[in-house]
């Protein structure tokens, strides 16, 4: 008998354990949506602006005029941005066919027909209404268009060296930048500050070299790259005489530098970059 209810216990959990290990794994899943082909044509570099995200804040910006002027009850500024709103809402279908079936066209229509009449009251709740249809589109897309379309792409991309050095890409340039932190910080855990600080100017000159790439993305703004490499330098230098005396601090101040230098980096590009390379 025992050995019956043994068997019988047994032969229920072979029986269970793969569905509660398959619901398990399923909760624990993020599934993402990849947008239509056709929304590429609508972003840089397919295209020469940014028309889809100029789309979405005019949107934006065109139903709060729509808001504030029917609360004013100023008709003929209503009726302007009313037009807009229209034109633009539908050109969602004209750009990209496939997420016609998330407008609410009728909506839409009814809104048209609520200014006509100069129903101030029930602009509000109306506009609310086809708001929705955005959520359902962003809900599904945002994020992944976010990633596809706004986030740079590493991969292709290299650093030049120096003249007679030749250009690492991304990965490469990285795992460089990595081992010379890495090589400091064993260095000083083992005593020895003189190799320490002598492997200070190269990690220096691989950042310079980094520094000068960022600039072909941070054209308008600096200041991103000027807040990082002055860091960099301000820290390397106080690194540096803390090896000078043998400051056994030393290994803080290398790991002030790896945060404030590298993971603020990281925190914009990396995690991005990563999450791309996944969507695509």
């Amino acid at each position: 008998m025992f050995k019956f209810f043994s068997s019988l216990v047994l032969l229920t959990l072979l029986i269970l354990l793969p569905t509660s290990f398959a619901a398990e794994i399923k909760a624990q899943t993020i599934v993402l949506k990849k947008p239509p082909e056709a929304l590429t044509q609508w972003y840089k570099p397919a295209n020469k602006r940014q028309v889809w995200l100029h789309t979405m804040f005019r949107l934006r910006r065109e139903v709060l005029a729509m808001k504030d002027y029917a609360a004013k009850g100023q008709q003929p500024e209503l009726e302007k941005w009313s037009q807009k709103f229209a034109k633009d809402y539908r050109s969602i279908a004209e750009m990209v066919p496939q997420w016609e079936e998330y407008l609410y066209v009728d909506k839409l229509t009814q809104l048209q027909t609520l200014v006509k009449q100069q129903d101030y009251a029930a602009i509000p709740a109306q506009l609310k209404k086809i708001s929705k249809s955005c959520m359902h589109c962003h809900d599904d897309f945002q994020t992944v268009s976010t990633l596809l379309y706004r986030t740079p792409d590493f991969s292709t991309q290299t650093i030049p060296q120096g003249h007679d050095e030749v250009a690492l890409d991304y990965d490469e340039m990285m795992e460089h930048l990595s081992d010379s932190v890495n090589r400091i910080n064993i260095a000083i855990k083992d005593g020895y500050y003189t190799d320490a600080h002598q492997a200070i100017a190269p990690l220096d000159k691989q950042l310079q070299a980094l520094a000068s790439h960022c600039s072909s993305c941070h054209k308008q703004d600096k200041q991103p790259i000027e807040r990082i490499m002055s860091a960099s330098r301000d820290l390397l230098a106080e690194l540096a005489a803390q090896l000078q005396h043998q400051d056994k601090k030393a290994g803080r101040k290398l790991g002030e530098f790896a945060v404030k230098v590298c993971a603020r980096c990281h925190a914009v590009h990396r995690l991005t970059a990563d999450l791309k390379s996944i969507a695509e």
